[in-house]
């Protein structure tokens, strides 16, 4: 009979909806899998002890879907399962983004004392009585040049206008043990060869009219009030300059170099370059820099800037860094050159000096290019299958 035939043809499509649901769930998890044990190896590192002062706390993070401070997120979710078991800290991700069951820290929405909300971060958020946060970190923004070209006046107001009612919550409370701000590695620019690698005392070479200033300018104006705010209220701020910081965890729809190449890769089509790829490079993995990061959060280096890049300060062109991703994903002939020009104001070369980071804070593990390509590939495999 007809009715039957529907039936029987409903059950078949509801059991076929529940096998690909089931697909992605263990997709989704082996995909966090290989995330968690970089935080294992991060927690290692660092020295149960260091994260001791985050007990009982109060840390706001901003931008929590992004790949610096998804990691961050993903620690103190860790740590306040083993050794802040008694004295969780409780943490609030405001993102610009909704975060759901498929986003990259759906696995957090049930957790306790992990708090992820949606809310315009240029915006103050309304903390309620007693609430204050002790620790703070401001990690949202455009870091894409693709995105942060195309909407400068956001850009600056996450920058600045964001940043400065984090500086006033941690004065007038009083509450605040740290507070961190990203800044970025573009506020150097293009330095000459006498710069490279680049420390942090290095005063920068770019265009404060270019094409990429409603980024880099209003960084620099956002590390200039980290430090105002430092000498007049002493408010106890960090300042990091990351760079080309990659592995499991960036966004889909992030349109830099590393991850357009992997997307691109596992997919096994043969990358296609813009130019001729002879930029230069030095890629930092993502444990290696959250490595760096705790180390200097939880210290009392406060007023201080820190450099977080590759502990070797190896550099790759990024023709090689394009056959590192063939090789990783199996593609056997050579990534293909471009005639077009680089993107107006992109640095020839990128590589960050560590001596200032490693004299303060000691040696740190170095994760190398090729092993940090497999684990971010295996990543992404999971994530789109």
């Amino acid at each position: 009979p007809k009715d039957v035939k529907n039936v029987v043809r409903n059950w078949c499509n509801l059991r076929q909806c529940h096998r690909g649901l089931e697909k992605e769930k263990m997709s989704l998890e082996s995909a966090q899998a290989i995330i968690n044990q970089d935080i294992d190896e991060i927690i290692q590192a660092v020295g149960d002890n260091y994260f001791l002062p985050l007990a009982g706390k109060n840390l706001l993070i901003t931008g929590p879907q992004g790949l610096l401070a998804g990691y961050i997120v993903d620690t103190i979710a860790r740590l306040n399962e083993t050794i802040l078991k008694g004295a969780p800290c409780s943490v609030l991700g405001l993102s610009r983004s909704p975060i759901t069951q498929k986003s990259r820290l759906g696995y957090l929405l049930k957790r306790p004392n992990i708090f992820l909300r949606q809310h315009d971060v240029t915006k103050r958020y309304p903390f309620y009585f007693n609430c204050d946060p002790e620790f703070i970190i401001h990690a949202a923004g455009r870091s894409a040049p693709s995105t942060f070209t195309q909407d400068p006046i956001g850009t600056i107001d996450i920058n600045v206008n964001a940043l400065r009612w984090m500086l006033e919550l941690a004065m007038e409370g009083g509450r605040a043990k740290s507070l961190a701000m990203f800044s970025s590695s573009e506020i150097y620019g293009n330095p000459p060869a006498e710069y490279i690698p680049t420390p942090e005392i290095y005063h920068g070479n770019s265009d404060p009219l270019g094409i990429r200033n409603c980024y880099t300018e209003s960084k620099r104006c956002a590390e200039a009030m980290c430090l105002a705010f430092n000498i007049k209220h002493n408010v106890p701020v960090k300042i990091f300059r990351p760079a080309l910081v990659y592995g499991p965890g960036f966004s889909m729809n992030d349109k830099r170099v590393i991850n357009e190449f992997i997307i691109q890769a596992i997919k096994g089509i043969p990358i296609q370059l813009r130019d001729d790829g002879a930029a230069r490079r030095s890629y930092c993995y993502i444990k290696d820099a959250m490595i760096i990061f705790w180390r200097a959060f939880l210290s009392d280096k406060n007023g201080e800037v820190f450099n977080i890049g590759d502990p070797n300060m190896r550099e790759v062109t990024i023709k090689d860094l394009a056959a590192f991703v063939h090789e990783t994903c199996g593609i056997k002939e050579p990534p293909k050159e471009g005639k077009a020009f680089s993107m107006t104001g992109s640095p020839d070369r990128v590589c960050l000096s560590m001596t200032k980071v490693i004299n303060t804070f000691g040696p740190i593990p170095s994760t190398s290019l090729e092993e940090g390509l497999k684990r971010t590939v295996a990543w992404a495999r999971e994530r789109v299958s």
